[in-house]
């Protein structure tokens, strides 16, 4: 007994002392190594060109009463990602649609190409109504048919008053495409009347 208690200490002591010592709370932490390997490849994207849409929720404005005078104003921002490492996406179209599905806004006036890892952003200003709180947009994006698909989001923000509001929505890919000149063009602005 009395013989195998130091040599189980000394065990107990060269196991603690293996331990990594802790990194201390706030601390950087240790830069990368410069031998890291990186990872494999994927393979580019080799299919025919496919035309894809995506559908993007928007919130322009949220109900926050019985009076439109009560609305929390929005700021919209829609971000579009290239998530693909290799193939560059061509952006087409990006409509904005108000809650009765009017488009009330085109954003490009020519194709946009996205790169390897590339964003875009389109904005909607926080006192532009016009969209409402069921507005969307639709994303008419081509790329080879196996690219991977585009990361769409709105980021919706409020800007007034001591509380900020934020919250995010993702973008769907649609299995058809929509008639871009299906749509009506802008409707006349009408005054939003108290809700009941």
């Amino acid at each position: 007994m009395t013989l195998r208690t130091p040599c189980l200490t000394l065990l107990l002591v060269l196991a603690t002392s293996c331990q990594p010592a802790a990194r201390p709370a706030g601390a950087p932490p240790p830069p990368p190594s410069a031998d890291a390997p990186d990872p494999p490849a994927e393979a580019p994207a080799a299919g025919e060109v496919k035309l894809r849409t995506t559908y993007v929720p928007a919130y322009s404005h949220v109900p926050g009463g019985n009076r439109a005078a009560d609305d929390e104003l929005m700021a919209v921002l829609l971000s579009v990602r290239n998530v693909d490492s290799r193939a560059e996406v061509k952006l087409t179209q990006v409509d904005y649609f108000d809650t009765s599905g009017h488009r009330v806004r085109r954003y490009l006036a020519t194709p946009q190409v996205l790169r390897p890892l590339e964003t875009a952003d389109f904005a909607v200003d926080t006192y532009d109504r016009t969209g409402g709180s069921g507005a969307n947009f639709l994303v008419y994006w081509e790329a080879p048919s196996d690219v991977h698909p585009l990361l769409t989001e709105t980021i919706m923000m409020s800007r007034g008053g001591s509380t900020r509001v934020a919250f995010t929505s993702r973008g769907v890919e649609l299995d058809r495409r929509p008639d871009p000149k299906s749509f009506a063009s802008e409707p006349p602005a009408t005054t939003a009347p108290d809700r009941k």
